[in-house]
């Protein structure tokens, strides 16, 4: 669940981006999990899934190994894109994902995690996305 004001729009990073729609003290909370809004997926469960619903929860969702589940949002979170220098960080001091600011944001910058937080290198590349 998204807790501040967002806007999504086009993205130079990647397609669609969350974006502040107002400025961001460093230490914000911006998202947590919702019980209604995110779905954990079992091994056994995945594995019965047809391959386009497969496809679907590999580009949105993320192997959480930790639980042994797979994890998908079903909000807007879900455009959050990378950066090896994101301006969100996971607060290690909670079980589920809570996102704050690493830093202060300004209204209409572009919301980022570095995936390297919950995924591994090889998980990048097969979304894609570009190792330095």
């Amino acid at each position: 669940m998204i807790h501040i004001k967002y806007r999504l729009k086009n993205s130079k990073i990647h397609g669609v981006g969350l974006f502040a729609n107002e400025n961001i003290k460093k230490g914000s909370l911006v998202y947590s999990t919702s019980p209604l809004l995110d779905v954990n997926i079992s091994k056994d469960k995945f594995k019965s899934l047809d391959d386009k619903e497969k496809q679907e929860i590999r580009w949105w969702g993320f192997w959480d190994a930790p639980n042994n589940v797979w994890h998908v949002d079903f909000d807007v979170s879900k455009f959050i894109n990378h950066s090896f220098n994101g301006n969100l960080t996971q607060d290690k001091n909670n079980k589920d994902a809570y996102l704050a600011t690493s830093r202060n944001i300004k209204l209409g910058e572009e919301l980022t995690q570095n995936y390297l937080e919950f995924e591994s290198m090889e998980d990048l590349k097969k979304r894609g996305i570009k190792i330095k």
